[in-house]
Order: C-alpha cells, then sequence, then structure tokens
C-alpha cells in the first residue's frame, strides 16, 4: 500500500493510482499464461500481435475496474483513504466513472475485434462491476474479485486458435483460490487499529506481487519454460511497480 497523503497528486498519477498501476505486471503475467495454457497447438508463445492486444486489453479491463471500484467506495475512502484521486478533488466521481468507463470498453472492443467469444466478455465484465458494487456489502464478494481473473483468462481462451485444456483448467482454479484467500484477509484491514492495518496491507500487497509465482509453476509444469521464466521475472517487477503507483 502506498503512504497516505492529503496532498493531490497530478492527474496522470492519479490515473495511474486509481488503476492500481503497482499490480499490472502480475496482470501481465495472468495474460501470458492463459494464452500459453490455452494455445490449440500446445503451450506455445503466442504471436506478437495477440500478445499486445492481449495485454493492452487486460491491462485496461484492470484499471476500469478498479477505477470503477474508487467510484463505488468514494464515500467510504473519504474517511479511510482520504489520499485517493476522489477525495482530494483531483478527479470528481463523475469524471472518474468517465474514466474508467472508457477503459473498460477499450479493453472489451480490443478482445472482440480479436475474436474473444462476446458471452465470456459479457461474463467479465458482469463479474468486475457486481464485484465493484457489492464488495463492501458482501463477504461473499471475495469469489467475485476471484473471478475478474478468471474470467479474463476464460475470455482469452476463447479467441480463435486457443482451447481451455487441462493445464488452463487447473492454472484458472489455481488462482481463483489464491485471490479468494487474499481477498478474505484483505477485508481484514479495515477492522484492525491503523499499525496494524499498515501491516495488513503490506502483506496484501506481497501476496498480489506473487501472483506470478502461480503462473510460472503451471507453465513449468506443463512445459512451456519460456513463459514460466517471463512469469518470475514479473515479481520483482511488481514489487518495483508497487513501489512506484497504488497497488491496493
Amino acid at each position: 500500500m502506498t503512504a497516505a497523503s492529503s496532498q493531490p497528486r497530478p492527474p496522470f498519477r492519479a490515473i495511474l493510482d486509481m488503476a492500481r498501476a503497482g499490480n499490472l505486471p502480475s496482470v501481465a503475467s495472468n495474460v501470458i499464461a492463459a494464452l500459453v495454457l490455452s494455445s490449440a497447438t500446445g503451450a506455445v508463445w503466442p504471436s506478437g500481435g495477440l500478445l499486445v492486444q492481449a495485454l493492452v486489453a487486460g491491462f485496461l479491463l484492470y484499471a476500469g475496474g478498479a477505477t470503477l471500484n474508487d467510484v463505488a467506495d468514494a464515500d467510504f475512502d473519504r474517511k479511510h483513504r482520504p489520499e485517493r484521486a476522489i477525495p482530494t478533488g483531483v478527479f470528481s466521481r463523475n469524471a472518474a466513472l468517465a474514466v474508467g468507463a472508457i477503459e473498460m470498453a477499450i479493453g472489451v472492443a480490443i478482445l472482440w475485434r480479436a475474436g474473444a467469444a462476446p458471452w465470456a466478455l459479457g461474463a467479465l465484465v458482469a463479474v468486475i462491476l457486481a464485484y465493484d458494487w457489492l464488495h463492501k456489502r458482501w463477504t461473499g464478494s471475495v469469489f467475485l474479485m476471484a473471478g475478474c481473473r478468471s474470467f479474463l483468462g476464460i475470455s482469452l481462451a476463447t479467441l480463435p486458435g486457443h482451447d481451455a485444456g487441462t493445464w488452463f483448467w487447473a492454472w484458472t482454479a489455481a488462482v481463483f483460490a489464491y485471490i479468494v484467500v487474499l481477498s478474505l484477509l484483505a477485508r481484514m484491514e479495515y477492522k484492525q487499529g491503523s499499525g496494524e492495518a499498515a501491516r495488513t496491507g503490506k502483506k496484501i500487497g506481497r501476496l498480489l506481487a506473487f501472483i506470478p509465482l502461480i503462473d510460472a509453476i503451471t507453465l513449468a509444469a506443463a512445459g512451456a519454460w519460456a513463459g514460466a521464466v517471463v512469469c518470475v521475472v514479473a515479481i520483482p517487477v511488481g514489487r518495483l511497480a508497487q513501489r512506484l503507483a497504488a497497488s491496493t
């Protein structure tokens, strides 16, 4: 978690913080794992064009969902996270809503144009929006949080030339379980005193940065060593990214 500050940040930095840009390396790792493990020809590296499209779409969908999460939590954040973009006045709630909606729309459009199944994209958007709306109201929303990353992978597995096989579903289940546990820990943060909450926030940040380890282990088990190495590298890159932009 970034250090709290009541000072407004420059708009571009605020956009990155609303997007939880500190977590984008783990999103990149998830995208690579999903594409490689769902390759119909057997755990092969995706083409450069497809990889770029999938990464950009994954980043935008994650950023849009995180930004809309700030919109939904604006009243809560004024009390508990006053350093965020909406409470500090860098973005109004409506402006943040527009930013998040545009990011998600472009992300969906990229994957739709690349050939992802509409039903998968629809499910992904529905799960993201449901989580943003319900996560402060319903403990079971931890499953929606896990579903966000899972349905991103599933959407990628519906692209032409891809198929969800055994290794893909094993990876999906592992990521889902990891995010559920992580989300349950995150729910404890605001039930603790300030000191303990800060320590919990740091632990959550580290756990977020280690999501690529699941990708790497599964890729290595499937024999996709190049992808596994890239995902391992995403761990220290993610820790660095968390020092530069928000991750929680």
